[in-house]
Formats: structure tokens, sequence, C-alpha cells
């Protein structure tokens, strides 16, 4: 677990990353989203995701609004607003679970970790106008399908398959554009997601259905077969010139850099997950000046580390067996330092670790920064007060 103080300075980093990582609009095979058209987008998910409202300012009244179309008697209901930090009052439970882990950024919806079950229709509306509706289809990153070029993996094979007597339906990825390799200099990976598509055919009208997200189409056509998102990755190399570094930059961001300090048990599996990083983003770690990719780990067979798939290596699982010295693991996110992790040495059971729960340690920290504006406040009352001799 990290220390206390190390804690307090994760929590108050990724509040600012929020607003600072790659924003990730969606994966649409149809004609360019314009507001107030019907725009599909795919995610993954446990991903963020950030869904535009154009026009919004903080000047306007602005609503987001969420229903799901596989429920035939539900109604498009507010979840979030412009005029208060917490919404509205909501009554059904996904909706109160929306709310809880989404926030408006200038109009623009944010979810940093969207489920499946979040898919369905979201809207932005100003009085009566709708300003954007979005279609949405969150796959599940825990079917996702990961392969790595280099040892020879192949990625899914397109199906087809019987819908009914009269329906076909063609099951196929469509594919992102290649990430940047996510180092340069030396050997480092590359990576591009994959989002799960269907085609529905009728070869007795002989009309072919619009192109849909698997999960999207599945509310039309139940019977199609589940397919999830996914991951390819190769090695890649390249020199660190002037058009890899331009090609890292995004704009409307700053520098962000979390450090945190871990105390784990023996025999313990922690996971380090580095600030801002998303399967929609390049990423990379080190542990001390060690580089570790994918295809190291996989052909190391290094069963202590491991890179998760949903997140496309934004997290490093860790399990201590043997460990006695401390190390420390980096990360990177479109080529820049952004978290940097000591792990110390692994304590035996029953040896007291000396950690603190992130709320133990924003407690902690509330704590000094009041006393600290007491003292403050007793400097200024002071100061206003004729004949008072401050030591």
């Amino acid at each position: 677990m990290p220390s206390g103080a190390a804690a307090v300075g994760l929590f108050l980093s990724l509040t600012l990353a929020v607003t600072k990582g790659t924003r990730f609009e969606g994966h649409s095979l149809g004609p360019p989203c314009r507001p107030s058209h019907v725009c599909t987008l795919a995610f993954v998910s446990d991903n963020p995701v950030f869904l535009r409202c154009p026009h919004g300012s903080l000047r306007v009244f602005i609503t987001w609004q969420y229903f799901d179309p596989a429920q035939s008697d539900e109604q498009p209901a507010t979840f979030l607003h412009s005029r208060s930090t917490f919404g509205p009052v909501v009554s059904q439970a996904h909706l109160r679970r929306l709310q809880s882990k989404s926030r408006l950024l200038n109009s623009n919806l944010y979810n940093p970790s969207p489920s499946v079950q979040d898919s369905g229709v979201y809207t932005c509306r100003t009085g009566d106008a709708t300003l954007a509706y979005y279609q949405v289809d969150f796959q599940d990153a825990n079917s996702i399908h990961v392969s790595h070029a280099s040892l020879g993996e192949a990625t899914l094979a397109n199906t087809t398959v019987n819908v009914t007597n009269e329906l076909q339906a063609k099951l196929f990825t469509s594919w992102s554009p290649w990430q940047p390799c996510d180092r340069c200099g030396r050997p480092g990976e590359r990576k591009r997601v994959g989002f799960c598509y269907a085609q529905v055919i009728s070869w007795k009208e002989h009309r072919v259905e619009q192109l849909l997200p698997c999960g999207v189409a599945q509310r039309k056509h139940p019977t199609l077969p589940k397919r999830g998102p996914e991951l390819r990755v190769e090695a890649c190399q390249v020199p660190c010139n002037e058009s890899h570094l331009l090609a890292k930059e995004e704009p409307g961001t700053v520098p962000l850099f979390v450090y945190t300090i871990y105390h784990p048990s023996f025999q313990d599996t922690t996971y380090l997950r580095c600030p801002t990083s998303s399967i929609y983003s390049p990423v990379y770690w080190e542990e001390g000046s060690t580089a570790l990719t994918r295809l190291q780990l996989l052909q190391q067979n290094r069963s202590s580390h491991n890179l998760d798939e949903a997140t496309g290596g934004g997290i490093l699982r860790l399990s201590f067996q043997n460990r006695s010295q401390r190390v420390f693991y980096q990360c990177y996110v479109n080529g820049h330092l952004v978290g940097k992790f000591l792990i110390t040495a692994p304590s035996r059971v029953g040896e007291p670790t000396y950690t603190y729960s992130i709320v133990e340690a924003l407690v902690v920290g509330m704590s000094m920064f009041l006393v600290f504006l007491m003292f403050l406040s007793i400097i200024q009352s002071c100061r206003k007060k004729p004949g008072t001799t401050m030591v």
C-alpha cells in the first residue's frame, strides 16, 4: 500500500490527471459526428470516455441525459447538469451509478471508468435543444483478445453467422490507427485497438443494415453471438528525432508526476496504476533502468510481473515472494515520465508494515491543512489588534 504522505499526493495528482489524460472520443464507422445528429461510437470499458457537447459553455445551462434502448419503457433522464457539482437527485440505480463516477469538463462528459452496463444513449441538451446525441457501446475489456505480432499470434478472424432464417450477420474487427511507438532510441512496442462491429444482411430482401458496434447490433438482434474488442501489439524502434517528439505531444496537456511508496507484505500482490494511462495511449514501464515490455515478459515467463490487458498495460501487477531489496518502477505515457513507485522490501507475515490507507492519509493531510489555516487566521487577527506584539 502507498504511504500516508504519498497517498495524499497521489490523490491530488490523480484529481488533476482527470482532465489531462488522453481524451479518446470514440471509434465510429459512420459519418463524422455533427451537432444534434445521431453519432454511434464504440469504446472499451474500464478506460476513460470523453463525450463532447458542442456549443456548450459555462454561461449556458447544460444537461446530460441517459437512457437504455433495451428498456422499452424507459425515458431519457437527466443525471448531470452544469448548475451543481453533484447533479440532480435520481432514483434509478443505474443513473446513480453514472452520476457518481461522471463529471462535466467545460460542459463535456467525462467518465474515467465506464462499464459495459453504461452502454446506451447519451444526449447533451440546453433547454429544448439537443446539442449532441450519442449511441454508445462500451465493449467488455474483460473479453479483450490480445495478440502480439512478434510471437506470431493471430487476430480474430471475420465470422458469418445466421441470425434468423432470413438474416445473416458478419462480425469483424474495425481497427483504430496504430499509436506511436511507446519509446524512442531503443526497442519498444506500439499498439492499436480493435472494436467489434456487425453488419446484418437480409438475403431475401437484398437489404444491408447499417454497420453497428456489436453491442448496439445485439440489442436489435439478441441472438448475435458475443465477441469482444481486440488489442494488437507489435515491436517497434524509432529514432529520437523531432517527428517522434511532435507525434507524442498533445494540445492542452500539462506536466504531471506522481511519486508513491509501497510497503507490500510477503507473498502479497501489488497493482501499480500509471497515472493518465489508458488503452488509447502509449505507455511503458521500467524496473530501475531496465525496460519492461509485454514481449519480454511473455518470453521470459516472469510470473511475478504482468502487464494488464484491459488498460493496454496501464497497470503493472507485481507479486512478492523472495525479493529482499527495494526497487523503483517508473511509467511513461506518450513518452513523458508520469509515475515513480518505490517498492520497499516485503515484510513477513505478522510484521508491522506502517502503511496508511488512502482515507487515513487524506484525514491526516486535511487535518494538517486545517491547523495551518487556523495558524494563519491567528496571525492575521493579531496583526489587526493595535498594540499587539508578534514574537
